[in-house]
């Protein structure tokens, strides 16, 4: 099983944000929430909203910015949190925007795959 990296367009919610940036970000279904790069995310015009701590894999703590942003998969948008992230971190889809955009990842295939929606 490999990684999935995947095309993603980021911009801002607000009528006087920046450029929508593209980025390749790892599809990270491990990751609640979405990290890109703090220069991409204002340059996109996202701003920070208040600072939290993030738990990682390896069990250590980091203290972030976090914003609101638009993010775009594969056609597909919608409005999300964002965690500003530091030079050394990788960029992340966290499984919250793909379950929103409708997605999951398949790992022997290296690919987002569309989700069906079950209502009951």
């Amino acid at each position: 099983m490999g990684e999935v990296w995947v095309a993603i367009e980021v911009r801002g919610l607000g009528q006087n944000g920046g450029a929508p940036q593209k980025i390749s970000a790892l599809a990270d279904t491990g990751a609640v929430l979405t990290l890109l790069p703090a220069d991409l995310l204002r340059e996109a015009g996202v701003r920070p909203e208040e600072r939290i701590q993030v738990g990682l894999a390896d069990g250590s703590v980091m203290d972030r910015e976090v914003g609101d942003a638009r993010i775009t998969v594969e056609g597909k948008s919608t409005a999300c949190r964002v965690i500003f992230g530091a030079e050394k971190d990788e960029p992340l889809i966290g499984v919250t925007v793909l379950e929103q955009v409708g997605f999951m990842v398949d790992p022997v295939q290296r690919r987002l795959v569309p989700t069906q929606i079950k209502i009951r």
